[in-house]
């Protein structure tokens, strides 16, 4: 993968992630609303919500907005942009770290949408995933084309 084409790759995951924002991330059937009106609304026979990435949150451990999961997405990808350039020294375990992380933190939303039963998933959260496995796909093929080619100028190395 040549620099050019992981900067576009960069920089349509981080686009993606910001379109993810508004977009419906899931919407959820038969929602059951807790105390106060809720009563009323459950003998209704439920709700429909749609989550989106600004009104939404994740618990898992920890109660974590949509938002924050996709501005580590976005981080994940500018730290490559960064990296790229000679302004920038980022350790390349900072990167793998960012990007893992992720990675797991927004297939983890996926995960819980698909596994609940209740709910379907949109499109926002198809792009936040996009968003979250291209720097982890770029820096795949970049370790991988570098490999390659000090194998080529060092054939005792490899």
């Amino acid at each position: 993968m040549t620099q050019p084409q992981k900067n576009t790759a960069l920089v349509c995951g981080i686009v993606a992630a910001v379109l993810s924002l508004p977009l419906t991330w899931m919407t959820i059937q038969n929602a059951q609303i807790q105390g106060g009106f809720g009563n009323m609304f459950n003998s209704l026979g439920g709700m429909t919500i749609n989550v989106t990435g600004l009104n939404g949150h994740l618990t898992f451990l920890i109660k974590t907005p949509i938002w924050f999961i996709v501005c580590v997405a976005i981080s994940a990808n500018v730290l490559q942009l960064m990296a790229s350039s000679q302004s920038f020294a980022i350790p390349k375990v900072a990167q793998w770290a960012t990007a893992i992380v992720a990675t797991l933190w927004v297939g983890l939303a996926v995960l819980i949408a698909i596994g609940s039963g209740k709910a379907t998933l949109g499109i926002g959260a198809l792009l936040g995933f996009a968003s979250a496995v291209i720097p982890v796909v770029c820096l795949f093929l970049t370790s991988r084309s570098s490999q390659a080619r000090s194998s080529i100028e060092d054939p005792e190395a490899a």
